[in-house]
């Protein structure tokens, strides 16, 4: 009888330790996540994707133009088509290389976060892929004119890191072991930030 109660006595006590580990605050003071391009593995499985889908996109081609012509198209005809298909992956490909975001958050206290941010995007690749001199123009403005260094204030629930901002609070996951930040570039494109620090 006294080793079950033994045994139930450790098992409680595990017990309450874990839910307490569990609900313990982590403090990020000192930590820095970093993330080189946070568009990279979006891009990545966009490409990814598209790879495994040119054969039918050439099929559908080739199958348009010979509904459209009324006959087989010629080997000069379908060469032609794989031309156009591989110039399409090596603008998406170059385009790839040219666009870059780059985060990295310092927590510098308990409440104080200080997020860097770097923005490069080519402007011969845009205008090869066809983005019009004024939108070009306007990008590049918009760019100039955003700071690359923004101190903030944020507080920890759980798992969640939520940066305060006055109307647009931004919230992150933090992985259990701590090594990662995940977000959300926008409402589709989600980042993973890598503790360095």
């Amino acid at each position: 009888m006294r080793k079950d109660t033994i045994r139930w006595v450790l098992a409680a006590l595990f017990s309450v330790c874990g839910v307490l580990s569990m609900n313990a605050q982590v403090s990020l003071a000192g930590r820095s996540y970093h993330n080189a391009n946070i568009m990279q593995a979006e891009l990545d499985k966009a490409f990814k994707d598209m790879d495994s889908k040119i054969d039918s996109v050439k099929t559908a081609k080739v199958a348009e133009q010979e509904k459209e012509k009324g006959r087989k198209l010629t080997a000069a005809e379908r060469a032609e088509i794989d031309k156009q298909v591989a110039e399409g992956q090596q603008m998406l490909q170059a385009i790839k290389k040219g666009m870059v975001i780059e985060i990295a958050l310092d927590f510098t206290s308990d409440k104080e976060v200080v997020m860097r941010q770097h923005i490069e995007v080519d402007d011969a690749l845009l205008k090869k892929a066809g983005v019009s001199w004024v939108k070009r123009k306007t990008m590049k403005a918009a760019l100039a004119v955003m700071p690359e260094e923004e101190k903030g204030t944020y507080r920890i629930k759980g798992d969640l890191v939520i940066i305060d901002e006055e109307d647009d609070p931004d919230t992150l996951r933090l992985s259990k072991d701590g090594k990662y930040l995940y977000g959300k570039f926008d409402k589709k494109t989600p980042f993973k930030l890598t503790r360095t620090k």
